[in-house]
């Protein structure tokens, strides 16, 4: 068994578009090398409630999907990187997480996902989201095919997955799930028979922004197309 994928996630307001906007053409670029790239954006907040939950401020959610652990600090840990990082610190303001994928299945595809839902939780009652989410999740899961990636605490056991994060310390977990399409994903927040319950149930519970992400492909924007083998979208 290979080292498992590293995927980065997380919820970014940009303040200054025009200087954002020169970030992500040097990541793509540095990602490449990587073997890594971004496998999802969701740009697209306020038009589109139904993806979204307790992210009214939010403008922009990637997801970037790398190799292994080693291949991410490498990347994060780089002078290449820390030369252009200024572009998205001093132009937004971020909670991002780079979490192991400690939860897909061995041999698993990832570059069939065509889209994901990605989450920062904090609890705000526990024990009753332990008493009823889990059945309704592993019942909506099952409907619409639906993947774990990774569910990830900040704290505590299980945390050495986190590999890292930024501006995270109001949130309790992290979770990013994979779907066939991105009617899937949006379906599954919302679908009567088990999606709408659970998100009752999560929205009752926790706090924190959630979104259903599409996956990028070659002529979707504003992030170039993942070069990595094999996501050839």
């Amino acid at each position: 068994m290979g080292a498992p994928r590293v995927f980065l996630t997380g919820f970014v307001t940009v303040t200054n578009p025009e200087e954002f906007m020169k970030y992500p053409g040097p990541v793509v670029e540095q990602l490449t090398k990587a073997g890594a790239g971004y496998v999802g954006a969701k740009g697209d907040f306020a038009a589109d409630a139904d993806a979204v939950e307790d992210a009214s401020d939010v403008s922009l959610a990637p997801v970037i999907e790398f190799p292994n652990r080693d291949a991410f600090l490498g990347w994060w840990n780089s002078p290449e990187y820390a030369a252009v990082k200024a572009l998205r610190v001093d132009n937004s303001r971020a909670s991002i997480a780079m979490i192991e994928a400690n939860l897909l299945p061995e041999g698993a595809d990832t570059s069939k996902f065509g889209a994901y839902v990605s989450t920062l939780k904090k609890f705000t009652d526990k024990e009753r989201f332990q008493a009823e989410y889990p059945p309704l999740m592993k019942a909506n899961n099952a409907k619409f095919n639906a993947t774990m990636i990774a569910r990830v605490p900040f704290r505590g056991e299980g945390s050495e997955k986190m590999v890292a994060q930024e501006n995270c310390d109001a949130y309790d977990f992290a979770v990013l799930i994979g779907f066939q399409t991105i009617e899937d994903a949006v379906k599954y927040l919302r679908d009567e028979e088990f999606g709408a319950k659970q998100t009752a149930v999560r929205v009752a519970t926790t706090t924190g922004p959630l979104a259903a992400i599409k996956a990028t492909n070659k002529t979707d924007g504003p992030f170039p197309q993942y070069s990595g083998v094999p996501h050839d979208r």
